[in-house]
């Protein structure tokens, strides 16, 4: 029986180790960051921007949203709440809406502001290498407060998980 409680004690031992070390990695780690993706996607930019902007939508296209539910807009931008699920909701606010221009040139740009996280995104949309396509950079900046979710995306998820798929899902939708 002591060889048990040694072993059982051992193992709960290395994971509180784990987790601490984790959190005081994550400690280390500033809380404010700034990444960017870039993409082709296979659609002129009205109909990206199209997708990006209808936010009533989100949910059909991007398997991370369960649902969406649209709030009166403030001062004509648009705000919404994202379902992500397991009690998940995250508030929205659109800063800037400028649709294309004559060009092919479009922006949007977002925010939220959670406790735990938040900060803004920014979709700038030009035309693409070939006709009919767009090319598509998305940047966050952001903020990550729990020490332990910045342990996370910065060795687990990656700094670009979210961006990148939310990249691979417009792509995706704007063929369809």
């Amino acid at each position: 029986m002591k060889i048990l409680l040694r072993i059982v004690l051992s193992v709960v031992g290395i994971v509180v180790l784990i987790v601490l070390g984790a959190y005081a990695d994550g400690a280390t780690m500033p809380v404010d960051h700034s990444v960017s993706v870039t993409g082709t996607v296979a659609a002129p930019p009205e109909k990206v921007f199209a997708l990006i902007a209808n936010i009533a939508a989100g949910a059909t296209w991007r398997p991370e949203v369960k649902s969406v539910e649209v709030l009166p807009s403030d001062n004509t931008r648009d705000a919404w709440i994202e379902d992500l699920g397991s009690g998940e909701k995250m508030k929205f606010l659109a800063l800037t809406t400028v649709p294309p221009d004559a060009g092919g040139h479009a922006l949007r740009k977002v925010e939220t502001k959670e406790p735990a996280y938040g900060g803004t995104w920014t979709y700038d949309l030009s035309p693409g290498p070939t006709p009919d396509t767009t090319t598509l950079k998305i940047t966050e900046d952001g903020y990550i407060n729990p020490p332990i979710y910045r342990f996370m995306m910065a060795h687990i998820f990656g700094s670009t998980k979210n961006l990148n798929d939310y990249m691979t899902h417009i792509q995706a939708a704007a063929t369809k």
